[in-house]
């Protein structure tokens, strides 16, 4: 029988194990290192911008030279000739006098604010007549505002997003050394299991999970490998079970994981040696009957042969494995706040997940069910998110404030 262990508990334990797992590193070109984590502190060379420059177009001045300035008193400067986009400026600015500048061009030296040019008037006569007044630092991105040189853009242990490759792009960072991807195993077991491509004969139902989890693994920037489908032998499950071990750092195990007859996930884990099983069973619903061990100091996960179930489990944890693995120790997950649009009572002792479709009204964004049972994954296209409730919740009841954790 199972010895079941809290949600929390099972997240812990995955950070006692695995914590400081040395994933090695690559360099990587920057158009290839999104969705990739950094090795190490990304520091610039250089300041960014490396000159002063205007975020409009207009007149570069001296700032006290427009106190005052309005439309029935402008300020009168004499005009300079034209600063061109990408040109470099080395010239002063005096006082008294103005320069047209366009927008992401240099100031002069000495200047110390830009007049929008909706807020001037040009007569042709060598004078701009400046009709707002500005402070210093209007309209103007000073030199380093953006970064100065020495300084660290990107932490390492960061999973690289469009920004940030952006920023490495505006720092001349050519090339990004990140962690290798984590290579990750995915066994489907069962007599009962066929592959997509298969006419269905009996009682044969189609590999939804390898599918399923190939995808998941990709969107968490992994390299996936799939093993193909094992049929119910302690012998064929442990032979495929061994390579998947060398050739990776994670192996997923679909299937096999209840107490049955034919559930030889454990066995075939046990065999490995220790420290083996830490966790067979969480008090979740669905996944239940998952299995997470440590073998040569890799991870392993029983996954319950039910997709939905496996799913979850998926979700919760092996995505929380990863992010342990690669040092990612902090979890923001974006969620939306809605009102549940029914009653669901849960009060079997196990955290449960409800996925949910989300509505958007005039006043607010309602949740409402989807009901997935655990070898029903199609319902799940259904579902916007999911809810959690608890363990020592008695469920939810219609109108109540919720988190919902998008899929």
């Amino acid at each position: 029988m199972f010895s079941v262990k809290d949600a929390d508990e099972v997240k812990n334990l995955l950070q006692e194990n695995f914590s400081g797992y040395d994933m090695g590193h690559e360099k990587v070109a920057l158009k290839d290192s999104l969705s990739r984590i950094t090795a190490k502190d990304i520091i610039v060379s250089e300041d960014i911008p490396g000159f002063n420059r205007s975020t409009v177009d207009g007149f570069a001045v001296h700032a006290k030279d427009t106190f005052g300035a309005s439309e029935a008193l402008p300020a009168i400067l004499r005009l300079l000739p034209e600063i061109k986009i990408g040109a470099e400026v080395k010239s002063n600015l005096s006082y008294g006098h103005a320069a047209y500048v366009p927008t992401g061009g240099q100031l002069p030296q000495d200047a110390d604010a830009m007049v929008m040019i909706e807020h001037t008037d040009d007569l042709g006569d060598g004078f701009i007549y400046v009709n707002k007044s500005v402070s210093p630092g209007n309209n103007v991105i000073y030199k380093g505002d953006d970064a100065k040189a020495g300084s660290v853009i990107i932490k390492a242990n960061t999973l690289l997003k469009p920004k940030d490759i952006g920023a490495f792009a505006a720092a001349g960072v050519s090339s990004v050394l990140v962690k290798k991807r984590i290579k990750a195993g995915i066994i489907s077991t069962g007599d009962e299991i066929a592959d997509i491509d298969e006419t269905l004969n009996g009682a044969k139902v189609r590999d939804v999970n390898s599918y399923t989890l190939y995808a998941g693994l990709l969107e968490l920037g992994t390299q996936p490998y799939m093993y193909g489908i094992v049929p119910d032998s302690y012998d064929e499950i442990r032979k495929v079970t061994d390579r998947a071990l060398q050739e990776c750092d994670i192996v997923l195990i679909s299937g096999g994981s209840s107490v049955g007859t034919y559930d030889m996930t454990c066995k075939v884990i046990d065999s490995f040696g220790k420290p083996g099983i830490f966790v067979h069973g969480i008090a979740m619903k669905p996944g239940k009957p998952t299995i997470i061990a440590k073998v040569r100091d890799k991870a392993i996960f029983g996954l319950p042969g039910h997709p939905v179930s496996a799913y979850f489990i998926f979700k919760v944890f092996v995505s929380h494995t990863f992010k342990v693995l690669n040092g990612l120790n902090h979890e923001f997950k974006a969620s939306i706040k809605a009102y549940t649009a029914f009653n669901f009572p849960s009060n079997d002792g196990r955290e449960e997940y409800v996925p949910v479709r989300l509505e958007e009204t005039e006043r607010k964004i309602l949740a409402h069910p989807v009901f997935a049972k655990s070898g029903l994954i199609t319902t799940l296209t259904e579902a916007s998110g999911y809810i959690k409730i608890s363990r020592g919740a008695e469920g939810v009841v219609a109108g109540q404030e919720v988190e919902v954790l998008p899929f």
